[in-house]
């Protein structure tokens, strides 16, 4: 009896050890593919918050990435140039915790009057049928031409830097919101006195 004990004991040991050598394997040799994805979706989601741009270039004065500004984590900036290498603005990942689902992350391109050329969700994890919604075109072309602190409002916007709340939604709201806001606060230390 105790010899079956200590076989089943050491059978449950060879296989948990298999496994995690199998498991790591996999991750080893999936790891770069999956970096190498999600670095082409990130330029992807660049091209379409700024599509005026030819390229993507690290700034000469670098704003650290993974940097707390406005509330938001900002986990890369980038000087948007076009085809002669001119500064035409900057795109901008940032990160809101506050959303209702957790983390809520936008691309944000920002040009050199301060106006934002374009915004879209690229990570969240918000309720379906609400929060959800902020993956919306029509949400999420709101913020096209919005300078200066953005604001969220309920029942139509009134002034050129408010946009419509998702009905519903109001972490969801405040948390792309303050996203946004991190980004052009980010833009403005990036472009500097670039920015007309």
């Amino acid at each position: 009896m105790m010899k079956k004990i200590i076989l089943d004991a050491l059978s449950l040991v060879m296989i948990t050890v298999v496994a995690g050598l199998l498991l790591s394997t996999v991750h080893g040799l999936t790891e770069d593919k999956i970096a190498s994805a999600e670095a082409e979706e990130r330029v992807a989601s660049y091209r379409e918050v700024f599509p005026n741009a030819v390229d993507f270039v690290a700034p000469d004065e670098s704003v650290p990435g993974d940097t707390e500004i406005a509330g938001v984590t900002i986990g890369e900036a980038l000087l948007a140039v076009d085809e002669n290498g001119e500064t035409v603005g900057c795109v901008i990942s940032s990160t809101s915790a506050n959303g209702y689902g957790g983390d809520v992350t936008l691309s944000v391109g920002v040009d050199l009057s301060g106006a934002v050329t374009g915004m879209r969700v690229t990570a969240m994890s918000e309720s379906p049928g609400y929060g959800s919604h902020c993956q919306d075109e029509d949400f999420q072309e709101q913020f096209k031409g919005v300078s200066g602190e953005v604001k969220y409002v309920s029942g139509g916007k009134s002034a050129p830097n408010e946009i419509d709340m998702i009905s519903g939604a109001t972490f969801t709201s405040n948390a792309v919101t303050e996203a946004v806001n991190g980004a052009l606060k980010t833009a403005g230390k990036l472009l500097g006195g670039a920015v007309k």
